[in-house]
């Protein structure tokens, strides 16, 4: 989409992190960087082309061929760990253990306060997600509700 109008959007995040001296894993402990999308070809050419080094994470929003064994294998090939929305969890709870057995972290989204969802709803469901579910971490808008 950005290549389509004239911008290499990888290449312009990269520059950003250079500049900050955030390029690297490990750079600045206290601001750990995970680049994530929704576009496979987007971190492929981070990975390859660019020769990002930063971790990278695959967003998904529906059950699609990255979520089958053969789509994670590929996803290893460039990236570090699978990000699908919560509701493929829950529909395939299966998910996490194909993705951990291909070597992927799995971190869902996004969790957060809303209609019919309260502070102790909201904590329920995390909690369930990182103890039944057994996914590796959180995207949630809010990170002081996580359970301790």
């Amino acid at each position: 989409m950005y290549g389509e109008r004239g911008f290499d959007m990888e290449q312009l995040v990269l520059d950003v992190l250079r500049r900050n001296k955030l390029d690297l894993p490990g750079a600045d402990p206290k601001t750990p960087i995970v680049i994530q999308s929704f576009s496979p070809a987007s971190l492929q050419k981070l990975r390859r082309e660019r020769g990002c080094r930063l971790p990278l994470v695959l967003l998904v929003d529906q059950a699609d061929e990255w979520v089958t064994a053969e789509g994670l294998k590929q996803l290893t090939t460039f990236g570090q760990g699978l990000a699908p929305n919560k509701k493929l969890i829950a529909e395939d709870p299966g998910l996490v253990k194909r993705a951990h057995q291909a070597g992927l972290t799995v971190t869902c989204w996004t969790f957060r306060l809303g209609p019919g969802i309260d502070a102790a709803a909201l904590e329920t469901e995390m909690n369930q997600y990182v103890t039944v579910y057994g996914i590796d971490g959180i995207i949630t808008d809010n990170p002081d509700r996580f359970p301790r």
